[in-house]
């Protein structure tokens, strides 16, 4: 007769081998009318972001550019050094407000949202490309009169980023790449640019076992959110799905062609080659966009930087190093 400790731990083997995460979001999705879980995900969403705006004392603000309009968050007195954040692809400002709230203790951070994404602008006839986001961004600096300034980009924000210091390098004082894309590898072992030459591209979410899949490859904990609020960050990811495509396409072009690849990896080592800002590379061990690989070669091709690998991390520092992140990024600024 089996003891009670031997039927409570196959219970819980039977639990642990039943996806609560899928079952839950299948029930939910199946008795729960989509208008009413896009309402209460959004209302949910909102209230979040808003409170954690309010607790860090977060400022929004709106900068006309001429032909579009970008929003951003800031905080910090402006009578501090300026330093400036740019958010990562498919993210928005709020992906970099932990991070930025902790530098401002110390500079005037301001973090746009990088036309395309989030409250900013979303222009359809334009061509996406490193050249139109860095072209952006720079009239976005002088409308916020930086004349001098640090600047920090996370993985789509770090490739604009690294553009940036080599259109105006007289005017960034230090740069900080965080997960940064931008070099590309061929056969190089298991990244984003890999699953997409082989037909896999993981911001094209179609379904919720896409989206989880997704998560996975970003975050260490990809099950923080409520299930309200995760539902309906999978219904927004999968409406936009059209336009990460257009996006992804216009800032990598062919994606299907290896010698396409092997052509932009060419160019980009060149640019990389070129900056000679002081720069800080942060990377996650567990990145699964960018192997750390990638982040190792970033190092040996900027001659004047620094590399640190952060353990147990994924492609989200900003969010889940939070305070290890602002540590080595403030321990560089101050040296």
């Amino acid at each position: 007769m089996p003891t009670l400790a031997a039927f409570a731990e196959k219970q819980n083997n039977l639990f642990q081998s039943i996806d609560l995460d899928y079952f839950l979001n299948a029930a939910y999705t199946r008795f729960v009318p989509q208008s009413i879980r896009w309402n209460l995900g959004e209302n949910l969403y909102n209230v979040y972001i808003a409170t954690r705006r309010k607790a860090t004392g977060a400022r929004l603000g709106s900068a006309f550019l001429g032909d579009i309009t970008v929003k951003y968050l800031e905080w910090g007195r402006p009578q501090l050094p300026k330093l400036i954040i740019l958010h990562g692809f498919s993210d928005s400002k709020d992906g970099v407000l932990p991070y930025a709230h902790q530098l401002s203790r110390r500079y005037h951070v301001i973090a746009p949202d990088i036309p395309g994404f989030g409250e900013s602008e979303k222009p359809a006839r334009v061509v996406y490309t490193p050249d139109q986001f860095s072209s952006w961004l720079l009239r976005f600096i002088d409308k916020m009169h930086c004349d001098r300034f640090v600047l920090a980009g996370h993985s789509l924000g770090g490739a604009i980023a690294a553009e940036l210091a080599i259109k105006i390098p007289n005017r960034i004082q230090k740069l900080i790449m965080i997960s940064a894309a931008g070099l590309v590898p061929t056969h190089d072992g298991d990244n984003i640019y890999e699953r997409i030459l082989n037909g896999q591209n993981p911001f094209e979410v179609s379904s919720y076992e896409d989206f989880r899949n997704f998560f996975r490859l970003i975050f260490i904990n990809p099950n923080m959110a409520p299930l309200p609020v995760k539902n309906y960050l999978f219904m927004k990811f999968s409406a936009n799905r059209n336009w990460y495509h257009k996006i992804f396409l216009d800032l990598m072009g062919d994606v299907t062609d290896s010698d396409v690849i092997e052509k932009k990896k060419a160019e980009q080592v060149k640019k990389f080659a070129s900056i000679r800002t002081p720069t800080l590379i942060v990377w996650g061990d567990r990145d699964g966009f960018f192997p750390e690989s990638i982040g190792s070669w970033m190092h040996r091709i900027i001659k004047d930087s620094r590399y640190v690998v952060l353990p147990n991390a994924a492609h989200m520092p900003p969010l889940e190093q939070t305070g290890k992140l602002a540590q080595l990024s403030l321990s560089f600024l101050n040296t």
